[in-house]
């Protein structure tokens, strides 16, 4: 477009010097009483006028019709512009070009019309704008690189003008996108230290394998070729190679575009080790930290990594004292004779670095202080990069917030001071219920709410109450995270619960029970906490006709009511980047439940948690959780009471069994738990393609598996159940909402399946 508007300038420029000399006796100078245009459509006078180089009032000569030919065609608003005289007045009349009133793209499948039209509006051609037929030439050949780079060797493009009124072109764009190019062979030549089989398995480009369906691998992309280059030196270079280099690389086309041949020619040259290691600068560092920060060791081989992680240590260890814009150079001294190549760090810490002001921004529901409390890196303190590090992860394990970014920003007229920017995204943490419906057995209702932020305090409150065939309950909870300012928490509980396990298909009893806990979490470091708590809890147990012996066995020896004095601790380690769909990081939990000396029922229960997230992808995240936990009786008691047992199967343990389905059964068949408890599960997380611009939304392939057995010696890893599916969640206003759809591996007769089953107010 540049090109057409240069050379529409050359020719003005010759045209108005052409006029200039066969007007030569056009007119003496006059002044200038007036500017009438003439010849335009769409295009406001006001546009012309301010584009003509002279002014009423002033004095004009033929000279100046050069210019204002010149500065017209300029504008590329115009095919042609002619100038006259009426008296003391100019004649400017015009002929505008045409617009480009609409654009029609068909054939395309493979690219978007949206993407293509974004393509050619950067290329200068958009509805609206002045199109020029030469124009065509550019729209051809932008869309064609579109498809070029994707691989789209044999693509055409065709474009055809429709006349509008208004002086408006309409324009067709017909597209045939052909077939992608398929690499049919890839050589590296020059290679001496490694195989090809070696490098060529480290390049994304390539024939594609046998048995390889699905893979991409030999569709061709520049820009897959280029990356492939990238990995070939970044192998190279952490071998010890420093002179490594792709020389050439030629990729030619088959005559029908459909086969792609690649040449990748490498120059290797000598492989290099570690000499001298030595760090310049006055960086306070003492010589036994250091040896842990510089991972390059004297006489093994070079590695580029290994160079980038040091100068990264050295950063991050300068950051905690406050020099956060420190700088690590590296002057390299390569000895060739030898091939070993000296390092000297150069540290410049540069001026140390305070943070005058932290600023809170983006929480809407949320009082400042509720993440102020979180922040490790403090106003009026040395800016610390391990600090802010810290502060992000722990305002993203809130449970309220979605994201945060942290930025510094510079203090007017003080070098040495920033001030730390604070956003956070927010999302909603009310987990609000409500279900009604009827059965056989009669009307069952549910509601509950639940606030991880009451009034944007950082508190919890839930109120929750069931009514149903098999549970009334009523249970209140409160929690402040931050009962005391070293975020030492406190919270109670209340409940009521009122069940028929024969309902819920488990053995057959009832229970009515009610209690209350008062409970407190201590931090221990930044990453680890204590949590303890103490509470009473009243029970009792009604059977039936139908109630299996090992309950009324039971009841014979403790009776039928108890009274105890229930108490919990547990520890946990989190080091997750966040709350909701972490990315990275564990977290551990070690509980343990007791009945106390005093209660009528001496127990104890202890579970053990674990989770693990290991970034895939920016965008993909793989998980590991697993748990065991086993129950018995304390002082002499031989065995768990039994309303106090595990049970497996359901979408919190193992997906395509029927909730509470699996494990031992009771003399009526059906299951009764048991005091020990197995599950694991892998799954891999990522956001739904058909809809990644939707909010809180993640898709999940997974493997569960678990069981339960009724106690330690009974454990037999055979009768562990495996299931594998698919499972979305998604962050509704109402709370968390979970989908999942698996089918049993290993089911055995017997088993009780259920392939489709979902959850609201899922934990995570």
């Amino acid at each position: 477009m540049k090109k057409l508007v240069n050379k529409q300038v050359l020719q003005a420029s010759l045209a108005g010097c052409l006029f200039a000399v066969s007007h030569g006796v056009w007119a003496d100078s006059f002044v200038l009483k007036d500017v009438q245009v003439a010849g335009l459509e769409r295009v406001a006078a006001g546009t012309v006028l301010s584009n003509v180089p002279v002014r009423v009032g002033q004095t004009f000569d033929d000279r100046m019709t050069a210019n204002i030919v010149r500065s017209l065609y300029k504008t590329g608003l115009f095919d042609d512009v002619k100038i006259s005289r009426r008296g003391n007045v100019l004649l400017v009349n015009v002929k505008e070009r045409a617009a480009l009133g609409d654009i029609k793209i068909t054939g395309n499948h493979v690219l978007e019309t949206k993407a293509l039209l974004a393509a050619l509006k950067r290329a200068g051609v958009a509805k609206g704008r002045p199109l020029n037929k030469s124009d065509l030439n550019i729209i051809q050949r932008e869309i064609k690189q579109q498809y070029l780079a994707r691989g789209n060797y044999s693509a055409e493009v065709n474009t055809e003008l429709q006349r509008l009124p208004r002086n408006r072109v309409g324009l067709k764009i017909k597209i045939h996108e052909g077939g992608i190019a398929r690499i049919q062979r890839l050589k590296i030549n020059g290679n001496k230290a490694f195989s090809d089989a070696t490098l060529l398995k480290l390049l994304e480009s390539g024939p594609k394998k046998k048995l390889s369906i699905l893979s991409t691998r030999d569709k061709y992309a520049k820009e897959k070729l280029v990356g492939d280059i990238d990995r070939l030196t970044a192998f190279y270079r952490d071998r010890g190679y420093l002179n490594f280099e792709v020389t050439s690389t030629q990729a030619s086309l088959s005559r029908d575009k459909k086969s792609v041949f690649i040449n990748i020619n490498v120059h290797e040259g000598d492989q290099y080790r570690i000499g001298k290691v030595k760090l310049i600068g006055n960086t306070g560092i003492s010589q036994r930290e250091l040896n842990k920060l510089i991972t390059l060791k004297e006489g093994r081989v070079f590695s580029q990594t290994a160079l980038t992680q040091t100068r990264k240590n050295l950063n991050e260890r300068l950051g905690k004292e406050g020099y956060a814009f420190s700088r690590i150079g590296v002057l390299p001294q390569v000895d060739k004779v030898n091939k070993r190549v000296n390092l000297v760090f150069q540290a410049e810490k540069g001026q140390r670095t305070y943070v005058r002001r932290i600023n809170i921004r983006g929480n809407f529901r949320t009082k400042d202080e509720v993440f102020r409390r979180e922040m490790r890196q403090l106003e009026s303190s040395f800016l610390s990069r391990e600090k802010v590090i810290q502060s992000k992860k722990r305002i993203q394990r809130l449970p309220f917030v979605k994201g945060v970014k942290i930025s510094t920003s510079p203090v007017a007229g003080r070098s040495d001071q920033v001030d730390l920017d604070v956003i956070v995204s927010e999302q909603s943490s009310n987990r609000f219920n409500a279900s009604v419906g009827y059965s056989g057995s009669g009307l069952l209702f549910s509601i509950g709410l639940s606030q991880n932020n009451f009034m944007g305090t950082g508190k919890s409150l839930s109120v929750s109450a069931t009514n149903s065939s098999s549970t009334k309950s009523f249970n209140l909870s409160y929690n402040n995270p931050y009962h005391t300012v070293d975020g030492v928490g406190r919270g109670f509980n209340v409940y009521y619960t009122k069940n028929d396990a024969d309902k819920d298909d488990v053995s057959n009893y009832s229970s009515n029970a009610y209690g209350a806990d008062v409970n407190y979490t201590i931090p221990v470091s930044e990453d680890n906490s204590i949590r303890f708590s103490l509470g009473g809890e009243h029970r009792e147990i009604i059977t039936s006709s139908t109630t299996p012996a090992y309950i009324n066995d039971f009841i014979g020896k403790h009776g039928d009511t108890y009274n105890n004095l229930i108490g919990k601790v547990s520890y946990v380690h989190d080091t997750r980047d966040r709350y909701l769909f972490p990315t990275e990081g564990q977290r551990h939990q070690v509980a343990l439940e007791t009945g106390l000396p005093g209660s009528d029922l001496e127990y104890y229960k202890i579970k053990l948690k674990s989770s693990a997230y290991f970034p895939v992808s920016q965008k993909v995240t793989f998980a590991v959780k697993g748990g065991v936990s086993y129950g018995d009786g304390l002082s002499g008691e031989s065995e768990l009471p039994f309303f106090k047992r595990f049970y497996s199967g359901g979408i919190s343990t193992v997906r395509g069994f029927d909730n509470n389905s699996l494990g031992p059964r009771d003399s009526n068949g059906d299951p009764k738990g048991g005091s020990l408890s197995v599950h694991g599960r892998a799954e891999l997380l990522f956001p739904a393609p058909f809809a990644e611009d939707v909010e809180g939304l993640k898709l999940s392939a997974f493997v569960d598996g678990g069981n339960v057995f009724e106690d330690l010696d009974s454990f037999e890893s055979d009768e562990l159940r495996y299931s594998a599916g698919v499972s979305a969640t998604w962050m509704s206003p109402i709370g968390p909402f979970t989908l999942s759809y698996a089918k049993p591996l290993n089911a055995k007769d017997g088993d009780e399946e259920q392939k489709l089953q979902f959850s609201i107010g899922a934990s995570f």
